[in-house]
């Protein structure tokens, strides 16, 4: 049932009401323009930009003369790059309907089908493709949303595909059922930030030398990479680099804010109106959903796995799928240790690539895996020459060995 007079808007802003819902099936399968991303176009500096706002190193996307003598010729954006062309948009949330209704990013299923170089111009299209409902133990009743997303170059060439899910829950559901309220604070000692550093300092990554498809073994590990104590500078250098849907200044903001009202919420102390997005930072409002303290963007997290795997593979690989799932939260001082290992192999039935399956995992300094997933990459062999430049994992099959 819709809002009445006796039922005023505020009492159904920030449920999952039945008439939500039909207003989203209406939406369902149709394809809509991003129209306002955060990043188009693929020069040097948004390229560096996203290696930066992931605390990504490698010489492929920072280094013009290491990408120069690399098979791609010049700079290549990392996968990390497409997240802002429509997370860090500011339509990509237009007409996704449940106004108030919190969201909690669970899924991305990325499939990379050709590199994005320095010169190309990117776009991107949205659709709806799935509305599930779920009883959960964050909250009693939730919605997963999930989008398809398919990106083009400037020649029309599909560069990149994602299933991108969320969790929609009503606001004071998760605070009443307080199922993170137990988590303490995360404090450390002098001598285990230093040896986060050490990790920290110990990252590989594999660059210019070939990891060839006969030389890996299922069970070998990758090389983890290490992010944290979470930080709120970690969040502004993942905005700096990807954009944020809801974080703007001046006009913009108070036009945001008159189209789409429920955008912003008050300070509690000083009555200012400001973004929902201070949950990543603001503890009051982290508070108001049933959470400790903030947390990271689950779009983050799924970067930082993009990155695992790009410095795993090395120059000469090529990230053909990254499926991650978001589970539990990883909050303000939470350290994520992020790993995986090879769990199968086999060439594609109609192209012979080689490809290895790996499993991903990013661990908190509670044990907890908060980050499942998993990963194809194609690699060279040693008698096969280079990989083709645009490569179509979904539809090669598997040929027997």
């Amino acid at each position: 049932m819709g809002a009445t007079a006796a039922e005023p808007r505020e009492r159904v802003y920030g449920k999952i009401t039945e008439e939500g819902l039909d207003q989203l099936r209406r939406r369902m399968h149709i394809e809509e323009p991003i129209n306002e991303p955060f990043l188009r176009y693929v020069n040097a500096d948004s390229i560096r930009h996203v290696a930066r706002a992931i605390g990504d190193m490698n010489p492929l996307w920072i280094d013009p003369e290491h990408a120069a003598r690399s098979r791609f010729g010049r700079e290549i954006a990392p996968p990390a790059f497409f997240y802002g062309v429509t997370w860090g948009s500011w339509d990509m949330r237009r007409g996704e309907g449940l106004a108030g209704v919190h969201g909690l990013h669970s899924r991305d299923r990325w499939i990379y089908y050709r590199p994005v170089l320095a010169g190309d111009e990117i776009r991107a299209v949205k659709k709806l493709v799935g509305l599930e409902e779920k009883q959960g133990g964050f909250a009693l009743r939730s919605i997963i949303q999930t989008r398809e997303f398919t990106y083009y170059n400037q020649r029309n060439e599909i560069v990149a595909s994602c299933l991108m899910s969320a969790f929609r829950v009503e606001r004071h559901a998760g605070k009443s059922r307080g199922k993170y309220a137990a988590i303490p604070k995360a404090r450390y000692t002098e001598a285990e930030i230093d040896q986060i550093d050490a990790e920290i300092a110990a990252e590989i990554v594999r660059g210019a030398e070939p990891r060839f498809y006969e030389d890996v073994q299922s069970g070998e590990a990758l090389q983890p990479i290490v992010r944290g104590p979470l930080t709120v500078s970690d969040m502004i250098a993942w905005m700096m680099g990807i954009g944020s849907p809801h974080i703007r200044s001046g006009q913009y903001w108070l036009t945001y804010r008159r189209r789409s009202p429920k955008v912003a919420v008050r300070d509690p102390e000083t009555n200012i109106w400001q973004a929902v997005e201070r949950v990543h930072w603001d503890p009051f409002m982290a508070a108001e959903i049933g959470m400790p303290a903030p947390y990271d963007y689950g779009s983050q997290r799924g970067a930082w796995a993009t990155h695992l795997v790009t410095n795993w593979c090395g120059d000469d690989g090529w990230v053909a799928e990254v499926d991650i799932e978001y589970r539990g939260m990883n909050f303000l001082g939470d350290v994520l240790r992020i790993g995986g290992k090879v769990l199968e192999k086999w060439r594609g039935d109609r192209s012979g690539i080689g490809y290895v399956a790996c499993s991903i995992e990013g661990i908190n300094q509670r044990g907890e895996n908060i980050m499942p997933g998993r990963a194809v990459i194609a690699l060279p062999s040693r008698d096969g020459g280079a990989l083709p430049m645009a490569i179509d994992y979904v539809s090669d099959g598997r040929r027997a060995e």
